[in-house]
């Protein structure tokens, strides 16, 4: 009954946030673009299982590739916005702490294991929307705002001290282990429903000879 009188819409989660900011948004980059933004949040429709996981098989790869265009991104990208926090006496916050430390690799390094726990955080939230009864509202509806939550995710992240993502990275190290598991037992399995369909397909084919 609630459910009935109340449907989930994963979207509003998305855009809650916008439309908080909306006025903001809408004094510093005009109106057109913040109502824009939204509207292309909410925007997005599938009408049936299989398009659902295609979006979301999508999802990963748009994921995989935000992940390996932000690894290439030049250390000044983020080293100038860094610097004006300096100014008004904000020192290392975030990913800003790479300044601090020799290791070149430390801005590439942050920027994608950022990029990963956006992603996580994505999935796991339409985990927790299809466990709690929304599951046709996470599945189907409001298709373009879960690529635009992965890239405002990585945005707000960057805002996190550097040891959370290193720790991220140790906990990932470990669970992709029964990730791993996981995904050769549904290999395994997709092999053997393959292989008994097309010998379901040979035996009748050979009684109708």
């Amino acid at each position: 009954l609630w459910q009935a009188t109340r449907p989930c819409v994963m979207g509003s989660i998305i855009t809650a946030p916008l439309r908080l900011l909306s006025s903001c948004l809408g004094a510093c980059v005009g109106t057109c673009v913040s109502v824009s933004c939204l509207k292309l949040a909410d925007s997005g429709t599938v009408s049936s299982a299989a398009a659902a996981r295609c979006v979301l098989a999508w999802l990963q790869l748009f994921s995989l590739a935000f992940a390996v265009a932000v690894s290439r991104l030049p250390s000044e990208w983020l080293a100038v916005p860094c610097s004006r926090l300096e100014i008004v006496g904000l020192v290392e916050v975030g990913i800003c702490g790479c300044e601090a430390v020799l290791d070149e690799d430390c801005w590439s390094t942050q920027s994608v294991s950022r990029a990963a726990a956006a992603t996580t955080a994505v999935f796991l939230g339409l985990l927790v929307l299809t466990l709690s009864g929304c599951a046709v509202g996470a599945a189907r509806r409001h298709e373009v705002g879960k690529f635009m939550a992965v890239v405002l995710l990585w945005l707000l992240l960057l805002l996190l001290p550097n040891r959370v993502f290193s720790d991220f990275r140790l906990a990932a190290a470990v669970l992709s282990v029964f990730f791993l598991v996981v995904q050769s037992i549904i290999f395994m399995d997709g092999a053997y429903t393959w292989n008994e369909l097309w010998f379901g397909y040979a035996m009748r084919a050979q009684a109708n000879l």
